[in-house]
Protein backbone atom coordinates (compact mmCIF):
# COMPACT_ATOMS: atom_id res chain seq x y z
CA UNK A 1 0.00 0.00 0.00
CA UNK A 2 1.69 3.58 -0.96
CA UNK A 3 1.06 6.79 1.13
CA UNK A 4 -1.10 7.83 -0.91
CA UNK A 5 -4.13 5.25 -0.84
CA UNK A 6 -2.96 5.01 3.00
CA UNK A 7 -3.70 8.80 3.43
CA UNK A 8 -7.26 8.46 2.06
CA UNK A 9 -7.86 5.33 4.21
CA UNK A 10 -7.30 6.93 6.84
CA UNK A 11 -8.99 10.25 6.30
CA UNK A 12 -12.30 8.03 4.99
CA UNK A 13 -11.92 6.21 8.13
CA UNK A 14 -12.20 9.60 10.44
CA UNK A 15 -14.71 11.29 8.51
CA UNK A 16 -17.02 7.70 8.91
CA UNK A 17 -16.00 7.97 12.40
CA UNK A 18 -16.65 11.74 12.62
CA UNK A 19 -20.36 11.41 10.95
CA UNK A 20 -21.33 8.01 13.09
CA UNK A 21 -20.47 10.54 16.31
CA UNK A 22 -22.44 13.45 14.79
CA UNK A 23 -25.43 11.10 14.14
CA UNK A 24 -25.40 9.55 17.27
CA UNK A 25 -24.69 13.06 19.45
CA UNK A 26 -28.16 14.10 17.37
CA UNK A 27 -29.87 11.20 17.88
CA UNK A 28 -28.95 11.55 22.24
CA UNK A 29 -29.94 14.96 21.84
CA UNK A 30 -33.37 14.22 20.55
CA UNK A 31 -34.12 11.35 22.91
CA UNK A 32 -32.92 13.05 26.01
CA UNK A 33 -34.59 16.50 24.95
CA UNK A 34 -37.64 15.07 23.29
CA UNK A 35 -37.37 17.59 20.61
CA UNK A 36 -37.99 16.41 17.32
CA UNK A 37 -35.90 14.85 14.50
CA UNK A 38 -36.52 17.56 12.28
CA UNK A 39 -36.25 20.63 14.62
CA UNK A 40 -32.86 19.46 15.42
CA UNK A 41 -31.91 19.12 11.54
CA UNK A 42 -32.87 21.93 10.54
CA UNK A 43 -30.79 24.09 13.19
CA UNK A 44 -27.79 22.33 11.80
CA UNK A 45 -28.49 23.15 8.39
CA UNK A 46 -29.29 26.78 8.53
CA UNK A 47 -26.57 27.25 10.55
CA UNK A 48 -24.17 25.53 7.76
CA UNK A 49 -26.32 27.78 5.26
CA UNK A 50 -25.22 31.05 7.07
CA UNK A 51 -21.53 30.23 7.46
CA UNK A 52 -21.84 29.15 3.61
CA UNK A 53 -23.29 32.94 2.81
CA UNK A 54 -20.83 34.55 5.06
CA UNK A 55 -17.58 32.57 3.37
CA UNK A 56 -15.68 34.97 1.09
CA UNK A 57 -15.87 34.16 -2.58
CA UNK A 58 -13.03 32.68 -4.51
CA UNK A 59 -12.10 30.31 -7.64
CA UNK A 60 -10.39 27.21 -8.43
CA UNK A 61 -7.76 27.37 -11.02
CA UNK A 62 -4.78 25.10 -12.42
CA UNK A 63 -2.88 26.97 -8.96
CA UNK A 64 -5.14 26.31 -6.61
CA UNK A 65 -7.92 27.83 -4.44
CA UNK A 66 -7.89 31.89 -4.20
CA UNK A 67 -10.01 33.56 -2.18
CA UNK A 68 -10.80 37.27 -1.37
CA UNK A 69 -9.80 40.41 -3.25
CA UNK A 70 -7.17 38.33 -5.25
CA UNK A 71 -9.55 36.19 -6.47
CA UNK A 72 -12.00 39.39 -8.18
CA UNK A 73 -8.77 40.87 -9.69
CA UNK A 74 -7.71 37.20 -10.64
CA UNK A 75 -10.79 36.39 -12.92
CA UNK A 76 -10.33 39.89 -15.15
Amino acid sequence: MTMKSAKSVIAFVFLGILFVTAAWAEYDLVTHFRIASGVASVSGLISLFGALFRAPEGYEDETGFHIGALADAGLL
